[in-house]
C-alpha cells in the first residue's frame, strides 16, 4: 500500500503544557483514531540550534526520542495539522513509503 511515514522528534526533556512533547503528540494521534505507532530512543541528536542532545549517565532527560507513524495521506495531513495547531515545538518528517501488513495483526 502507499502511504506516509511521519516521524516526530524531540528531546525527552522538551515539554508542552507540562507534559513531554511526544506524549502530547501520541495523545493527539489517539484522539484521531491512530492506533499504531513506534517510539524509539536515540543515542544522540543535534537540534536546529546546533545543540547536541544525548543521554548521559547522570542526565537521561535530554535523550532524543522519535515517535513514528505509518499513515495514509489524509491521516498524515490531519495529524500534522493538529500538532501544528497546538503550537507544539517539535520537528516532523513526512516521507512517502510503500508498506505491507503480513499475517494477522496484533
Amino acid at each position: 500500500m502507499k502511504g506516509f511515514e511521519v516521524i516526530f522528534m524531540a528531546p525527552r526533556s522538551r515539554a508542552h503544557d507540562g507534559r513531554p512533547v511526544l506524549d502530547t503528540v501520541a495523545d493527539i494521534a489517539r484522539r484521531q483514531g491512530v492506533t499504531r505507532s513506534t517510539r524509539r530512543v536515540d543515542a544522540e541528536g543535534t537540534g536546529v540550534s546546533g545543540h547536541a542532545h544525548a543521554a548521559h549517565f547522570f542526565e537521561l532527560a535530554d535523550e532524543p526520542e522519535e515517535l513514528m507513524f505509518v499513515l495514509d495521506g489524509g491521516e498524515a495531513d490531519a495529524l500534522i495539522r493538529a500538532v501544528e495547531e497546538e503550537e507544539i515545538a517539535v520537528f516532523c518528517l513526512r516521507r512517502a513509503i510503500d508498506y505491507w501488513q503480513f499475517g494477522s495483526a496484533e
